[in-house]
């Protein structure tokens, strides 16, 4: 039988990336948040002590301080520092990862699983797997034992690659023509015979330019203008379904420096229109044919709203809500991303039936992580919620005097509460709590 190294499955070296999958490499957003899930305990007071706030905490402090550690099912618990919980949990990883390669190895040598067999990694590997994996944890909080740990939870990255350029690289090839992408438009910028053969190739639609009456399948809606020391690219692709009165479209545009391909800021819109609803039961069955984001959207209008409001604003409106909403962090603070999405709303296609539009905003998962939230204490919680707060204000007011001529209406919803696969237990019973009441 092929050996298997027990501690060959503990994570190697330090992971910027948070995990996204049940054997993802756990990162420093991981560890935190697993560690920060137990309650604090201060050891001059003999008892259970939570932080009064996070404002000067760096990631070091909330490792080295002690936490209440639950023995399963005994009731029974101990005291362990953070860096022992980490350690922990990567271990407890390692060691299920080997039990079901274990399994695995058996069945393809001729076991079965319920044949009793029993499977025991090298004792030496095991003596060993606790001090493994407190060097594992060491190694992967390492780069950021300085870091404010609310920085932790922000998304200034997504895969360990910058969140901007992974949403430029991901953009549908069909979608941006060549002859609209950046180093086509800038070289026809100063070539005049590279700008007459992009013009007699017409390989896109020229919205906001020549005008157009609606989506063709055959030419993706692309825009592009130059707007300050930025190029603005806007697209445009109808989504499934679209019959009758059930539309869904998608509006992706990004700001980026004239003289690079580097994005300043993206904003993606989903334009929403259901039939005539009567009940939040009848939005989330619409819904739900969708696809999950728009789910948890119906989820989270329904708690923000309320079943009067919710049915009114999508019966009488197209509901354009915000999906993604990123600006570059050297950019932040100097309203780029509001600038970005005041050029996307007023180049949206108008709606065939003359709806107005409904601009549904959602803070948290611009800011934060949303699947961590519900492992921060509530003041670690509280203060990664500041940007968000300070988003939803800094929008109303603008909304407020922003004279967007289509957009009639605006509300705000909590759907880092519903999205993701972390939430779908959640969201099940709420669903089925909808259906019956309404039923």
């Amino acid at each position: 039988m092929k050996h298997l190294s027990l501690l060959a499955l503990l994570p190697s070296g330090a992971a910027v990336s948070t995990a996204t999958g049940p054997h993802a490499v756990p990162g420093a957003p991981d560890l935190a948040a697993y560690v920060l899930s137990h309650e604090r305990y201060d050891a001059a007071e003999n008892a259970p002590s939570a932080r009064k706030d996070y404002k000067n905490v760096q990631v070091a402090d909330v490792m080295t301080d002690e936490y209440v550690f639950p023995l399963g099912e005994t009731g029974k618990s101990i005291v362990l520092s953070g860096y022992q919980i980490a350690a922990g949990f990567l271990a407890e990883r390692a060691a299920d990862a080997w039990l079901e390669l274990a399994r695995q190895q058996h069945v393809e040598n001729g076991g079965t699983d319920g044949d009793g067999a029993r499977h025991v990694p090298d004792p030496a590997e095991a003596d060993q797997l606790m001090d493994r994996a407190m060097e594992s944890a060491e190694r992967i909080l390492a780069p950021f034992e300085t870091a404010p740990v609310a920085s932790l939870f922000e998304t200034h990255y997504r895969g360990a690659r910058e969140f901007l350029r992974l949403s430029w690289e991901g953009l549908p090839e069909d979608l941006v023509p060549k002859s609209r992408r950046p180093a086509v438009v800038l070289k026809t910028a100063t070539d005049p015979a590279a700008a007459a053969a992009a013009a007699a190739a017409q390989d896109y639609d020229p919205y906001g330019l020549e005008g157009t009456s609606d989506y063709d399948v055959d030419k993706p809606l692309a825009y592009r203008e130059k707007i300050g020391p930025f190029l603005l690219t806007m697209t445009y692709r109808h989504e499934y379904p679209q019959v009758d009165d059930e539309r869904l479209g998608t509006a992706f545009a990004v700001f980026h420096e004239a003289g690079t391909d580097i994005v300043a800021a993206a904003v993606e819109l989903k334009l929403v229109k259901v039939p005539p609803i009567h009940s939040s039961a009848d939005l989330v069955y619409v819904l739900d044919t969708y696809s999950g984001e728009m789910l948890s959207l119906a989820l989270a209008a329904t708690e923000a709203l309320g079943p009067e409001r919710l049915c009114s604003v999508f019966n009488t409106h197209r509901v354009v809500y915000i999906s993604t909403w990123e600006v570059r962090k050297q950019w932040r603070g100097q309203g780029l991303g509001v600038a970005l999405l005041r050029e996307a709303l007023q180049r949206l296609p108008a709606d065939p039936d003359g709806r107005p539009d409904a601009l549904c905003v959602a803070p948290e998962p611009y800011q934060t992580e949303a699947r961590y939230l519900g492992q921060l204490p509530p003041a670690l919680r509280a203060e990664v919620d500041v940007p968000a707060q300070r988003l939803t204000r800094h929008l109303t007011e603008w909304l407020e005097r922003a004279n967007l001529p289509n957009v009639k209406t605006h509300f705000f919803i909590p759907m880092a509460k519903h999205e993701g696969i972390g939430s779908a237990g959640e969201n099940a019973r709420l669903i089925d709590r909808i259906m019956e009441s309404e039923a």
